[in-house]
């Protein structure tokens, strides 16, 4: 006979896969708080302790899902072993996965008359893997919604950072491309011909210019001949490449 409870304690589904629901009462009126205890008060039935220590042990690592006065038992929560409780329909999804052969009258059917129909077991199994699947997309969702936060704090971070270096004025991507247009502008125009083709400097090249700068200002931080060859390269190089178009 197939019971129509919608939840059980281990300790009655252990009962009921013994075939021991006639001896239900006998059995619950021992404190089964411990975990030998079913062994110890029952010796004749080995399987009733076997079988109720199989149960904890799936509902203690996460295989079987159950709860213990409504909140869901976890790593942090295992406690109060009298308290806990499984769904049918978790269950049945447990003996489905683990005990394939195992057909336990208190949760499928024993009448092959309808083993062509789609039973209502079926169907539990159906809505207990839906709905472990619906935990992993919340889950997954509250995972998603955690690294949208985190990248928010990150992007207000580098916002933060980036007005910092500017306020100590190291200069950011968007304004090391405008620095560089200017350097490469004021070289154009101090190295560069007029229109009509008449040298605007003394200087005759970038050299030139790089001898004399650090011929005036020897020992100043920034303003060495490497420093400058290379900077100087670079602004010309991104004037070239933005008045090109």
């Amino acid at each position: 006979m197939i019971s129509i409870r919608s939840s059980y304690h281990p300790i009655d589904a252990a009962i009921l896969w013994c075939d021991l629901a006639d001896h239900e009462d006998e059995i619950l009126r021992v404190d089964l708080s411990h975990p030998g205890s079913l062994l110890k008060h029952f010796p004749q039935w080995p399987f009733l302790h076997i079988y109720a220590e199989c149960i904890y042990d799936a509902i203690v690592s996460g295989e079987l899902p159950a709860t213990c006065l409504g909140r869901p038992i976890s790593a942090d929560n295992q406690t109060h072993r009298e308290y806990w409780s499984i769904r049918r329909a978790d269950l049945l999804v447990w003996f489905a996965h683990n005990y394939p052969d195992e057909k336990p009258a208190f949760l499928f059917s024993q009448n092959p008359d309808h083993s062509e129909c789609v039973s209502l077991n079926a169907h539990l199994v159906q809505q207990a893997e839906l709905d472990a699947t619906q935990r992993m997309i919340d889950k997954m969702r509250q995972e998603l919604s955690a690294r949208a936060e985190e990248m928010a704090a990150l992007t207000a971070l580098n916002n933060e950072m980036t007005a910092r270096l500017e306020a100590l004025g190291i200069p950011s991507e968007a304004s090391e491309v405008t620095h560089h247009m200017l350097v490469g502008a004021v070289l154009e125009v101090t190295l560069g011909k007029s229109k009509d083709g008449q040298v605007q400097s003394i200087y005759k090249s970038q050299s030139a210019l790089v001898e004399e700068v650090t011929r005036r200002f020897p020992g100043i931080a920034g303003l060495s001949k490497s420093t400058l060859d290379r900077r100087f390269a670079d602004a010309r190089r991104h004037f070239a490449q933005a008045t090109r178009g």
